[in-house]
């Protein structure tokens, strides 16, 4: 059975989502830290210029928080909210069957 789409509803599924997306967001900025530190290191030894080491790791820790923000998503499908649940329900009639 559907139900109504409601301000309360969404409102607890926005809620659900934001405080798992700030915890996963908390987590990208020390893994991005981390292995920025360490690449940073490793090629400063190696002689690279900082704007070259920026060039390298800036992307790695975008890829890194562009991976980590599917998690908060993960998360939050499948939840009991209590008078409901969140799932992905099929289009297709085939697939009803």
């Amino acid at each position: 059975m559907e139900l109504e789409i409601t301000w309360k509803r969404a409102t607890r599924i926005w809620w659900s989502y934001i405080w798992r997306n700030i915890i996963a967001i908390i987590g990208a900025v020390i893994i991005g830290a981390i292995a920025g530190g360490v690449l940073g290191f490793i090629l400063g030894m190696l002689g690279a210029s900082t704007d070259t080491i920026k060039l390298i790791v800036q992307p790695i820790g975008f890829l890194i928080g562009l991976g980590i923000s599917i998690i908060p998503f993960k998360l939050i499908l499948g939840k009991n909210f209590g008078e409901f649940r969140l799932v992905l329900m099929s289009t297709s009639e085939e697939s009803n069957t």
